[in-house]
């Protein structure tokens, strides 16, 4: 067994044993697997919904989903920001958003609050 000693040579309480200085690190457990709800997936398929992309009257891009407008607001790298076409409107100002990447909706936000 090696002792090994504390700063100041000479004294009782310095010593410590070599054994003392291991640490014996033990593997974590495994995090408990969470259950998920139904109907909470992170990523929900949107192929049910009917999708076309064309042009407005102006030359602006439009994506109609579900017989839904919304105009391109802004594009960054490959995704494109969409924002429904009533925003606008000074009476309904509707707050729905879509969100595509590689022309494939990968978020819808808000609700429509108009026919």
């Amino acid at each position: 067994m090696k002792i090994i000693k504390g700063n100041q040579p000479e004294e009782q309480g310095n010593e410590i044993k070599q054994e003392q200085l291991e640490v014996q690190l033990q593997p974590l457990p495994a995090p408990p697997q969470l259950k998920r709800r139904p109907g909470s997936e992170k990523n929900p398929s949107f192929d049910h919904m009917n999708v076309s992309f064309t042009r407005s009257n102006r030359g602006n891009n439009l994506l109609t989903i579900d017989g839904k407008k919304y105009t391109l607001n802004r594009r960054l790298k490959d995704a494109c920001y969409w924002e429904c076409v009533k925003l606008r409107c000074k009476y309904v100002k509707c707050t729905a958003r879509v969100v595509t990447k590689l022309d494939r909706i990968s978020a819808l936000r808000g609700h429509h609050n108009h026919p």
